[in-house]
């Protein structure tokens, strides 16, 4: 009678298991390369506890990267990261993913804008384990892994430097105001350089937890979470900025930034805290444009 203690300390098991786990990991390598469609099949049943490993089995986990597949914003199939690397840009960086509740709210959200723009890939997460595992991933084959909702992504995407220090003294004014507004709720207000089409988005500083994150962290019973808020971007090229800066009636940019933020949380599938009033500032523009 041998309790179940003494032997998870045996060596002899702990190098069986070392010796078993490679030799699947090296099975599973192989199908992949020889047989795609059957390592398909394979991995939609058990992809998630393949990325789970990558969480905690630090000694596999180059094997582990080579195996896990994506979603891609570029691609209707499953891709690896050799293949996301093998097609990136010359003049790219890093490999961008961003992750989220499902494929199509991911497809659409402000924070790829500038990606689609610029065509570049970017890697689409909406499984649950996603959010605790790619923080975890720093780096592919030399290459940096960063989330799109990433501070220091922005430099990186960004291809004027003169216009985005222009656009940040151009809108100054509306900036400090709108801190001065928002001062409970966010972080920071800055120019975005990862917009296109829309108005504003929700990134996070690089060493906070994005939405993701936390909601994962609170439903492992983890509820004592400091505060994390957000930073607003907004986007100088949209209408709603450009026209409150040639205006410079402000007389309603209080509600015109609790707008933008509240649209922001909604795109990144986060709650509005008090509807009643979102609704009652969207009513007031609704009938000021009728």
């Amino acid at each position: 009678n041998v309790s179940r203690e003494i032997l998870q300390q045996n060596r002899i098991l702990e190098t069986i298991k070392q010796a078993s786990v490679k030799k699947i990991l090296g099975e599973l390598k192989k199908l992949k390369e020889k047989d795609f469609e059957k390592y398909l099949e394979f991995y939609k049943v058990f992809g998630k506890v393949l990325k789970e490993g990558l969480y905690g089995d630090f000694a596999n986990k180059e094997t582990l990267l080579e195996l896990v597949l994506f979603k891609s914003s570029k691609r209707d199939n499953l891709i690896s990261l050799k293949e996301y690397k093998e097609t990136m840009k010359e003049d790219q960086k890093s490999i961008y993913y961003i992750t989220g509740e499902n494929e199509a709210m991911l497809k659409n959200s402000p924070l790829i804008e500038r990606f689609k723009k610029n065509d570049i890939e970017v890697l689409l997460l909406d499984e649950e384990v996603d959010a605790i595992v790619m923080p975890m991933v720093h780096e592919y084959d030399k290459t940096p892994i960063k989330p799109v909702n990433n501070s220091d992504v922005d430099d990186e995407i960004s291809s004027d430097e003169d216009k985005a220090k222009k656009d940040e003294g151009k809108y100054q004014e509306i900036i400090v105001k709108m801190k001065e507004t928002l001062k409970d709720e966010v972080k920071e207000i800055k120019i975005s350089s990862r917009l296109s089409d829309s108005p504003s988005c929700l990134i996070y500083d690089k060493n906070d937890p994005d939405f993701q994150m936390q909601q994962m962290l609170k439903q492992m019973g983890q509820d004592n979470l400091p505060e994390v808020k957000p930073i607003l971007e907004i986007n100088p090229d949209h209408a709603i900025i450009q026209k409150l800066a040639q205006s410079k009636d402000y007389l309603y940019l209080n509600d015109i930034a609790y707008l933008l933020l509240d649209q922001a949380k909604l795109q990144e599938g986060m709650k509005i805290e008090d509807v009643n009033a979102f609704a009652k500032r969207l009513n007031t523009f609704i009938a000021k444009a009728l």
